[in-house]
């Protein structure tokens, strides 16, 4: 039986307590529409795979909810009306924020398409996160396209009573791994070493004032992956590290952190191994940068920073919190709520990496992708209330053949008031590093 992972929790936690959805949605733009009968053959391998599965919750008190695989297949949507081809990011952006996905009563995830006036065609698959992470996401999408896509997980087919025992004694494990959690996070924090407290930022305003309607711009970069390698290699740096530059940047440059204050970015990492069945398999490392040169400096002291936090990360030594994740499991959802509104550790940028892949990921029934991209939203964030999904800028890249792409999410409106400041702030960015770029 297989159950929530600690790396779920978060998005569960979302669902539960602020009844957000986090999706996740890849994009892919076609010169020429790929055929129906095609569409209709990815759409059910991906039913097949592993995107297709469902949360059971438990009635036993701290039992964790476990996965079955669906066996209702979601319908392929296909659009009756074309679309102008700059309508395209508008058009994604509206199925990423409102496609009806649910982790309990499904769908889970939905792939939709539309063809464009000029003759093209956009396809997006929507899931969910607490179903995938990105690469996992991305994974299954590339399975689907090349013919594949078993989950190895089957439908719910435990009697009930089985199914009791089986949480009962989850439950059980729950409560111990609780406890053990908390010992653990008593000595991480004991053996921290004080001189290695981050550095403080400043206060802001509530990101309620700053995004007041909840609803920041998006843009999508794509580069020549060579060009973007020798950049970052002719500046002392790598791919990742010129990421991490490239986002950081623009709070820089937006006005959103003034140089010389300290910037906090999240790195998501994955830490999936053979045979993981879980959705979820990522870890993080944060990094605080506060002298970092500026567009088409050197990029040495980021890339030593992310090589310390990724040398942590592989050693085990994690922030005294991570242990505490199975005792959340026990706590009230109001009692979280409190106490993670109460805090400011959220990451200014986030800039996730989610690597190559295969070329198969660009071909669909014989027409290849122009295009691919990657991103994720929170749906079902209230403007009227005062929590928020994101505080800076957040990124997605990904990498196939040899185009490198990514999205960026601006959630500060009153530093990325709309679409064409993020643009103008983006563009003159990669303009600095002397990046040839196209902004979808």
């Amino acid at each position: 039986m297989t159950r929530l992972a600690p790396e779920d929790f978060t998005y569960w936690f979302l669902h539960r307590a602020f009844g957000w959805s986090v999706v996740l949605q890849v994009l892919w733009t076609f010169d020429r529409p790929p055929s129906r009968d095609a569409l209709t053959a990815v759409n059910a391998r991906l039913a097949a795979g592993p995107l297709n599965r469902r949360v059971i919750a438990s009635r036993v008190p701290f039992a964790r909810p476990r996965w079955v695989h669906s066996a209702v297949e979601p319908e392929l949507v296909l659009d009756v009306r074309s679309i102008a081809h700059d309508e395209l990011e508008s058009w994604a952006a509206a199925e990423m924020k409102s496609t009806p996905l649910h982790p309990e009563r499904g769908p889970q995830w939905r792939l939709r398409g539309t063809a464009t006036t000029d003759g093209g065609f956009v396809l997006s698959l929507t899931a969910l996160h607490l179903v995938a992470d990105g690469k996992a996401t991305v994974g299954a999408a590339v399975a689907a396209l090349a013919g594949g896509g078993a989950d190895a997980l089957g439908p719910d087919v435990r009697a009930a009573g089985h199914a009791a025992v089986a949480d009962v004694g989850d439950s059980v494990r729950q409560i111990a791994a609780a406890a053990t959690g908390v010992v653990r996070a008593m000595v991480a924090t004991i053996g921290r070493d004080e001189g290695s407290s981050p550095p403080v930022r400043p206060n802001r305003p509530p990101m309620d004032v700053r995004s007041p309607a909840a609803d920041g711009p998006w843009a999508i970069v794509s580069v020549s992956g060579d060009d973007w390698r020798k950049v970052a290699d002719e500046h002392g740096g790598t791919a990742n590290s010129l990421f991490v530059a490239v986002i950081s940047g623009l709070l820089r440059t937006s006005g959103y952190a003034p140089s010389g204050q300290p910037i906090k970015v999240g790195i998501p990492v994955s830490n999936r191994t053979a045979g993981d069945e879980g959705g979820n398999a990522t870890a993080g490392v944060s990094v605080f940068l506060t002298d970092e040169p500026p567009a088409g400096g050197d990029l040495g002291p980021i890339r030593r920073q992310c090589k310390a936090a990724f040398t942590a990360l592989a050693e085990g030594r994690r922030p005294a919190m991570i242990h505490l994740l199975p005792l959340m499991w026990l706590l009230p959802t109001s009692l979280i709520v409190k106490a993670v509104s109460s805090g400011s550790g959220m990451p200014d940028a986030v800039a996730s990496n989610l690597g190559g892949f295969a070329v198969e990921l660009t071909e669909l029934g014989g027409v290849s992708a122009s295009g691919v991209a990657f991103r994720g939203i929170a749906q079902g964030v209230d403007p009227a209330l005062p929590y928020r999904f994101g505080e800076g800028v957040q990124s997605w890249l990904l990498e196939v053949g040899e185009q490198l792409t990514f999205s960026v999410a601006a959630f500060d409106e009153t530093r990325f008031p709309d679409r064409a400041a993020l643009r103008r702030l983006l563009t003159a960015e990669l303009d600095a590093w002397g990046l040839t770029h196209r902004i979808w």
